[in-house]
C-alpha cells in the first residue's frame, strides 16, 4: 500500500539492546526517526526473559551508552584538525545519528561490520542529508587485517577513535590482539572506547547472578564457545605500545549519567566496565 512505511527487521540479539535503550532514545527525534524504520520483534522475547531475570537491566545499557557518546563527543571537541571515528562490529546502533551533529568534512564516521550495513547507508540520506556524506557504513570482518585496512584506506586519518561497544565479549582475545595491532598502525594519534565484560571473581557476589544467567544464555543462544572477559589489568596488557589507559566501572558511568549511584553503589556491583585508552 502506498504511503506505509517498510519495517527493516533486525537480528534479535541487535534488536534486545535497542529495546533496552529505548528511554535513552526518547529524547532524540532522529534516532526515534530511525528506529521507526526498524522492526525490534525478534528481540521482544529476549529482552521479556532478560528482564525477568534483572528487571532494571536496562540501565546499565543507558549508562554505557550515555559514556561512550559523551566520551567520544569530549575527544572530537578537544581534537583540532581532523578525527575519524571507527564503530568497530557497529551493527545497527543509531551512534552514527546520535554523533551527526559533530560530522563534517575534518570529522568523519566509520562503521564496520559484516552485515546489515548497506541498507544502514541507504537511510542515512534521508535521516541526515547533509551529514550522510560523511558517514561510511562498511561491510567487513574486523578480525581480517587485510579488510580492516581496505576498510580504513583514506589518504588523513587524523585522530583515529575507536569504539568497541558490544563487541568485545563475541571475539577471542587472541583475535582481539589482531585488531588492535592492526589498527595501531593506521595513525598516530589515536584512542580506544574498549567496552567490556568484567571476570565473575571481580563482580560482587550477590551480583553474580545476573550477568552469569544472561551471558551464559546468550553464549548458548549464539552458539560460543564462550564468553570472553576482562581485568584492567588484561586490557593494558594487550594494548600495543604507547597507550596510557583509564578504566571506569559502571558506578561511575551512572553518576555522570544520573548524579548519583543508585543501582551501582561500588565499583564491584557492575559487571560491564569501560577502558579508555589514549596514544598522543
Amino acid at each position: 500500500m502506498a504511503g506505509v512505511q517498510v519495517r527493516h527487521p533486525v537480528s534479535d540479539t541487535a534488536a534486545l539492546v535497542m529495546l533496552w535503550a529505548n528511554q535513552y532514545y526518547q529524547h532524540n527525534p532522529l534516532i526515534m526517526a530511525y528506529l521507526q524504520r526498524l522492526d525490534l520483534e525478534s528481540g521482544r522475547s529476549l529482552f521479556q526473559h532478560y528482564n525477568c531475570i534483572c528487571p532494571w537491566y536496562s540501565e546499565v545499557i543507558i549508562n554505557r551508552k550515555h559514556f561512550i557518546s559523551n566520551t567520544v563527543r569530549s575527544m572530537v571537541n578537544s581534537t583540532p584538525g581532523k578525527v575519524t571515528i571507527l564503530n568497530l562490529g557497529a551493527g545497527f546502533s543509531p551512534l552514527a545519528l546520535e554523533l551527526s551533529d559533530l560530522l563534517t568534512t575534518n570529522c568523519h564516521f566509520i562503521e564496520i561490520d559484516e552485515n546489515g550495513m548497506g541498507l544502514k547507508q541507504a537511510l542515512y540520506p534521508d535521516l541526515v542529508p547533509d551529514r550522510c556524506g560523511f558517514i561510511s557504513s562498511i561491510e567487513a570482518d574486523i578480525t581480517d587485517g587485510p579488510s580492516l585496512e581496505r576498510a580504513l584506506a583514506h589518504d588523513n586519518v587524523g585522530h583515529l577513535i575507536v569504539i568497541m561497544e558490544g563487541l568485545t565479549y563475541y571475539i577471542s582475545r587472541e583475535e582481539m590482539v589482531g585488531v588492535l595491532s592492526n589498527l595501531s598502525g593506521i595513525s598516530r594519534q589515536q584512542s580506544i572506547v574498549f567496552e567490556h565484560l568484567k571476570p565473575c571473581r571481580l563482580i560482587r557476589e550477590e551480583r553474580q547472578f545476573i550477568p552469569g544467567k544472561i551471558f551464559s544464555h546468550v553464549r548458548d543462544y549464539t552458539a560460543l564457545d564462550r564468553m570472553t572477559t576482562y581485568s584492567e589489568k588484561e586490557i593494558r596488557d594487550i594494548l600495543p605500545v604507547g597507550f596510557t589507559c583509564s578504566y571506569y566501572d559502571m558506578d561511575v558511568m551512572e553518576k555522570r549519567r544520573t548524579g548519583a549511584c543508585s543501582y551501582f553503589v561500588t565499583p564491584d556491583s557492575g559487571w560491564l566496565s569501560v577502558s579508555v585508552a589514549v596514544r598522543d
